[in-house]
């Protein structure tokens, strides 16, 4: 298995590990941060657990659980940061002492609330049954470390119901349930049926049910012994010492003692390998003591308790005696009063009556003097008592103080103990230290050296960017003019054809107008061409004198109708038609001009950002 705590060294955001124990199928470590301390738990999963399921762990919030501060997910794995809380697990507990079937009864109630709430979580949970995994803080109020996620975590549970009442109440440890609770268990009828009825069974409900039944019959039970001795369930009877050595040995969880420190036997210090065997014998030695201090332990609650037993058994005893003698003298006095009526009415003369009273009298002194005598022995026995129970308090002092002692000088030698590992460690780490200083400052002087071929690396892209750029440019430049040629080419060529189909249709429309004022074939007039458009006078400067045409007598120039109105209508028709192409074309070029200009800056965009994600 994948170890994730080991003592000394420093998980996620700095909390320092100092114990380590192996907790079902993970570790549970008890941690350091900022003068605090918190439990660190993995455990197991069958897949990936879910954010989901992350986020319900840390919003679960119940009385009996611990909150998760902080919920990390390893691989195959899930670690809990949770606060941490002196804990002593239910399996030392039922060791080193009996308990009784209402409390037991009590904590099922509870653990049993608790598994409801669990299941109706929105993904489902539930609760191992285990008396490691439950325990009792300094408050005696119950405490759970783990709660599964149904399909997601590995941990199955181990125990049903029933065997997990029995086992509180045997003090047994079981690793597999019951089949059939053991004829010869002693405990109550009520409680018997209740843990025969939930062997077997995981679903919460019906467990509450049978433990309902069990209040039913518990409140009609009880009988005249119960009213007059009282119940015996409340006191606390000590384990067997070898029941006590063996939970002392197995105990999984840390071990909460006064000045808050764990049990050493809970310790797994990654010490270096030639310090290892001494460690070993070191914590060998540590256990041993601590088995002895728990047998002492032991042995000193094991005879207060019979000591309270005795007093309250004697104190019973007397009572009972007192109430006895005190009934027995009443019914005496009645007795002897009746009896000196009868006496008095039987006896007739006065000498005989005065001889009875005097004998009366005198039994009445006997009888006075011997309950003084009773009295006197009465209270030298209760000065002898409390005298010999003054010097068990005394000897039982000066065993604590003895005790205590001993305890002083163990907790001196393991604080050494410790300082001295501490120190071992801080050396090791302050050594691990400088060799990552030095690593870093090789890694630094990397960097730089990456960080200079970097630059010079981008030196050279930029300048090769700009020499492209540049090639763009001019590449661009000139296919902007061959192109910008080639449109005023193919615009003077249209403009060319366009101007020759007009002068055409003119001098055609001229032509048919021309026919219908010709009278003889003299008189015809010649086509019309491009020189017929221009003025007269560039017309007569165009051609020499000799080549003027005569101008015909008034009597012979035929009635013709003046072609000059159609002519100059033509002339501002064409002038107007041409102005009017000459702007569009100029639009059309500004127009094109803008259109190429914007996808040249576009592409020029596109190479610079290909450039930078290059160099990024």
């Amino acid at each position: 298995m994948l170890s994730f705590f080991g003592v000394g060294e420093i998980y996620r955001n700095g909390y320092r590990v100092e114990h380590v124990v192996k907790f079902f199928d993970g570790e549970l470590a008890v941690a350091r941060k900022d003068d605090q301390r918190f439990y660190l738990q993995s455990a197991m999963l069958q897949k990936q657990a879910p954010s989901r399921a992350i986020q319900q762990y840390r919003t679960l919030h119940h009385p009996l659980v611990l909150p998760y501060d902080e919920v990390y997910t390893e691989e195959r794995s899930i670690v809990f940061i949770r606060p941490y809380e002196a804990i002593h697990p239910l399996r030392e507990v039922i060791s080193s002492r009996e308990v009784d079937e209402d409390q037991v009864v009590e904590w099922g109630r509870q653990l049993l609330s608790l598994e409801i709430e669990l299941k109706s979580k929105p993904m489902p949970m539930y609760l191992l049954l285990d008396p490691r995994n439950i325990g009792l803080n300094d408050q005696d109020e119950l405490r759970v470390l783990f709660c599964g996620l149904e399909q997601i975590t590995a941990q199955s549970r181990t125990l049903d119901w029933g065997s997990f009442f029995f086992s509180l109440l045997s003090g047994q440890y079981l690793e597999e349930p019951l089949d059939k609770m053991p004829a010869d268990f002693p405990c109550s009828k009520p409680m018997s049926r209740l843990i025969q009825r939930s062997l077997k069974k995981q679903s919460p409900e019906s467990v509450l049910s049978q433990i309902d039944a069990y209040k039913k019959k518990q409140k009609q039970g009880g009988g005249f012994f119960d009213f007059l001795f009282g119940s015996t369930k409340e006191e606390t009877k000590p384990r067997p010492k070898k029941v006590e050595a063996q939970a002392a040995k197995e105990q999984p969880v840390p071990k909460q003692q006064k000045d808050e420190e764990l049990s050493p036997v809970t310790e797994t210090p990654a010490a270096p390998a030639d310090n290892r065997e001494e460690q070993e014998q070191l914590y060998r030695k540590l256990e041993e003591e601590r088995l002895e201090q728990l047998r002492l332990e032991f042995e000193r609650r094991q005879e207060e308790l019979l000591r309270k037993q005795r007093e309250e058994l004697e104190r019973k005893q007397q009572e009972l005696l007192e109430k006895q003698r005190q009934e027995f003298e009443q019914k005496e006095r009645e007795l002897l009063a009746k009896q000196k009526e009868e006496f008095k009415q039987r006896i007739t003369e006065p000498e005989e009556q005065e001889s009875w009273e005097r004998e009366q009298e005198e039994k009445e002194r006997l009888e006075q003097e011997k309950k003084e005598q009773e009295r006197l022995e009465q209270e030298r026995l209760e000065q002898e008592k409390k005298e010999q129970e003054r010097l068990e308090e005394e000897k039982c002092k000066r065993e604590e103080a003895e005790r205590a002692r001993q305890e002083e000088e163990r907790r001196a030698w393991e604080q050494r103990e410790r300082e001295r590992i501490e120190k071992e460690q801080e050396d090791r780490v302050q050594a691990e230290l400088e060799k990552l200083k030095q690593e870093r400052l090789e890694w630094e002087k990397k960097r730089q050296e990456l960080e200079r071929k970097e630059e010079e690396l981008k030196e050279r892209l930029q300048k090769e960017f700009e020499v492209l750029a540049q090639k763009l440019l001019e590449k661009q430049e000139e296919e902007f003019r061959r192109r910008q040629e080639e449109m005023l080419k193919a615009q003077r060529e249209l403009l060319e054809s366009k101007t020759k189909e007009r002068l055409e249709k003119q001098r055609e429309e001229l032509e048919q107008t021309s026919k219908r004022y010709l009278i003889t074939p003299q008189h015809t007039k010649p086509r019309a061409s491009l020189f017929d458009l221009l003025p007269k006078d560039h017309q007569l400067k165009g051609k020499p004198q000799s080549e003027a045409e005569p101008t015909p007598p008034a009597e012979e120039q035929p009635e013709q109708v003046d072609p000059q109105p159609p002519v100059a209508e033509a002339k501002q028709e064409k002038e107007k038609r041409g102005s009017e192409e000459k702007a569009s074309l100029r639009q059309e070029k500004l127009e094109r001009e803008s259109q190429e200009q914007d996808q040249l800056a576009l592409q020029f965009e596109e190479y610079m950002k290909q450039m930078m994600g290059d160099e990024s």
